[in-house]
């Protein structure tokens, strides 16, 4: 009996200590809590055989070790089973709401002021310059959280937020607290370093380590997606997607989030649906992940060895920044498609709804190559893009980066068409260019022919003329409130107008009305 109880008080002991490092979620929903209980068992055995005489262990003692370990394990592998697509495939399949319908219509025409241009290593790159101008000494005992760096929206603006975390156990000890933030615009690259000190980070330690104190308050529900955000008066929160297990030990179920006060300590769960308006992203993009390939596998059930209907994504997650929101989006392919999308699923992760653009096309990583191809010779490489709107064209947008790391130019790929692919060392040079492949290609959605006598005209005298650093020229006609911008590089002629002249502009019919990119210009008073 004694060897039975000095097994127990090690087994509990040894457990407990193993508890308090992984803090496992208090729920027979995940397979923590039995990892444990067979972590008792195995030490309960192993202690009793230890402090036997010569080495041996009684009937009883081993009988008990063996029943728990084999009761938790057949409970893994019956749960894991049981809840596998198997048995729950209809469950797993209809954990992603989707919706199909046209990409014109979900999708709003790009707005060049507010598109996410900088990567999360630019805006990093920004943040650390930063650090360095403002006090060398911070980047001593603070670094810029890379795990933890979240895309969000600002007063309807991306941004990068990257909060600092301590350099290690000995910089905590003599710190305690965090001085601020790095805050870099995603479109403009503008950093700045918000003073705004606090104590709860998941690189401080004991009662200021932030999964811990979560913990303190909620055990039984498992937790992901630490993000950094700010709150509607501009205060950073740490806000965490709180999730349980559908169907048995499967199966990711988002319930709400957990926001954290890094400042006050404050602990609050928000439900699915009742979280704060400024609040980016409920569900996760690993958890969107996760349905989105049950949805795919399981269209057709567990049982369909043909792979009929079956499909995935094209290997890649993207942003989308729609209505002042952001959204997740993926290439959707058919199983064995290589290189050719068959949609695009576009993810609200407040929500967990999802829109299915059927459209036939390139895959992400297609459109990269189709881009570097244009500018091969340069060595530029392109980031994995962004989808945008361009007068109705579904169209990858990317950076194109030099060697050094450094932004150089942006390049645009037509996703239905892979010849209509253009690249420019400023976004109105990608853009203008790219429109006018698109005309010649006869893709753009909303004029009726691929000829250039099927773009809207503008004929008037010109009114005033102005020209710009990067070698553009705005003019204005005659009775005409819109200013159209005109590429000196392709339309020489603008360099030679003057008020007075004649001119007729071509230009693609968009809902902006206050400044066109002209695709073609003529001055009819020039001899």
């Amino acid at each position: 009996m004694k060897h039975i109880m000095k097994g127990s008080i090690v087994g509990l002991i040894v457990v407990l200590l193993i508890f308090l490092l992984i803090l496992p979620v208090l729920s027979f929903s995940f397979a923590g809590i039995v990892l444990l209980v067979m972590s008792f068992s195995v030490i309960f055995v192993g202690v009793g055989y230890l402090t036997q005489e010569r080495g041996k262990i009684t009937h009883r003692h081993a009988k008990i070790g063996g029943v728990i370990f084999g009761l938790s394990l057949a409970y893994l592998v019956i749960g894991s089973i049981a809840s596998s697509g198997i048995f729950r495939a209809e469950a797993k399949y209809q954990m992603l709401e989707v919706e199909e319908v046209v990409f014109d219509e979900t999708i709003p025409n790009v707005d060049m002021d507010n598109l996410i241009i900088w990567d999360e290593s630019d805006a990093i790159r920004f943040g650390e310059k930063l650090i360095t101008e403002k006090d060398p000494s911070l980047g001593s005992m603070y670094t810029i959280s890379k795990e933890y760096g979240t895309l969000s929206v600002i007063q309807g603006k991306p941004y990068w937020l990257f909060p600092l975390e301590h350099s290690g156990f000995f910089k905590y000890m003599k710190n305690q607290s965090i001085p601020g933030y790095i805050k870099v615009n995603a479109t403009t690259g503008d950093a700045s370093f918000v003073d705004e000190e606090f104590t709860v980070a998941p690189s401080a330690f004991f009662f200021d380590d932030l999964k811990r104190v979560v913990y303190a308050e909620y055990k039984d529900i498992a937790l992901t997606d630490y993000s950094f955000e700010e709150d509607e008066n501009g205060h950073p929160q740490w806000v965490i997607t709180a999730y349980t297990h559908k169907t048995g030990l499967s199966t990711s179920n988002v319930l709400g989030v957990v926001i954290v006060d890094p400042a006050t300590k404050a602990v609050t769960f928000y439900a699915k649906g009742e979280e704060p308006s400024w609040v980016d992203r409920v569900s996760s993009m690993e958890i969107f992940k996760e349905h989105l390939d049950d949805w795919g596998r399981y269209v057709n059930g567990w049982w369909n060895p043909s792979d009929t209907g079956k499909l995935k994504n094209t290997d890649g997650i993207g942003y989308v920044f729609k209505d002042g929101s952001l959204f997740f989006y993926s290439g959707i392919t058919s199983y064995g498609g290589d290189e050719a999308t068959t949609g695009f699923l576009i993810y609200n992760p407040r929500t967990g709804q999802a829109q299915y653009n059927r459209i036939s096309g390139s895959t992400e990583q297609k459109a990269m190559g189709l881009m570097e191809e244009l500018v091969q010779n340069a060595g530029y490489t392109a980031k994995y893009p962004y989808l945008i709107n361009i007068n109705g064209e579904p169209t990858y947008l990317s950076t194109l980066k030099g060697n050094s790391g450094n932004v150089v130019g942006y390049a645009m790929a037509s996703v239905k068409n892979y010849r209509a692919v253009a690249w420019g060392k400023t976004l109105r040079d990608a853009q203008m260019e790219y429109n006018r492949i698109l005309v010649a290609e006869g893709s753009i959605t909303n004029i009726l022919s691929d000829q250039y006598d099927s773009l809207e005209k503008a004929t008037g005298v010109v009114s005033r003329v102005g020209s710009t650093r990067d070698g553009y020229f705005i003019i204005k006609l005659t009775g005409n409130n819109t200013l159209y911008i005109v590429s000196s590089d392709q339309h020489p002629s603008i360099a030679l107008t003057e008020a007075g002249d004649q001119v007729v502009i071509s230009y693609i019919k968009t809902e902006e009305t206050e400044k066109i990119d002209a695709i073609g210009f003529e001055n009819q008073s020039i001899e």
